[in-house]
């Protein structure tokens, strides 16, 4: 299963994702902004650390752009990207997640603004597969 892509749009970039379900969903998002900043980084080998992100949005699209802003947020704040997500729950759009942050492989290759709205829509498949296209303000 392809987990997400990359697309450019006329003044912004995105990230197309899929997963069996939200949380598979927000791992691979995670995983394809990743991707934009740092290019396919090897996983982190050294010490991470833990951070709990705790979110209730009224939908799954406004808790996935709260997760890739906190994720812009630990780039650009800390330098830090997030290495890994261990999901303690995600249900009835909430997530209360521990983010495992790594420091910097490299300096990011794109200066990414914000996660938007604009067009966003999670949406299921005919193969039962979740998927969403956000674009980035970049």
């Amino acid at each position: 299963m392809k987990a997400f892509a990359l697309f450019a749009t006329t003044a912004d970039v995105g990230i197309e994702a899929w997963g069996r379900d939200h949380r598979q969903l927000l791992r691979n998002a995670v995983r394809g902004l990743n991707a934009l900043l740092f290019g396919e980084p090897p996983p982190s080998r050294g010490r991470t650390e833990g951070r709990r992100f705790r979110y209730r949005g009224d939908s799954w699209e406004n808790v996935l752009v709260n997760l890739l802003t906190e994720a812009l947020d630990q780039t650009y704040s800390r330098q830090r990207r997030i290495a890994a997500l261990r999901i303690r729950r995600a249900a009835k759009c909430s997530l209360d997640v521990e983010l495992r942050l790594a420091p910097w492989p490299c300096r990011p290759r794109a200066e990414v603004k914000s996660a938007t709205y604009h067009g966003l829509k999670i949406i299921r498949r005919p193969s039962g597969l979740k998927y969403v296209k956000i674009v980035l303000d970049v």
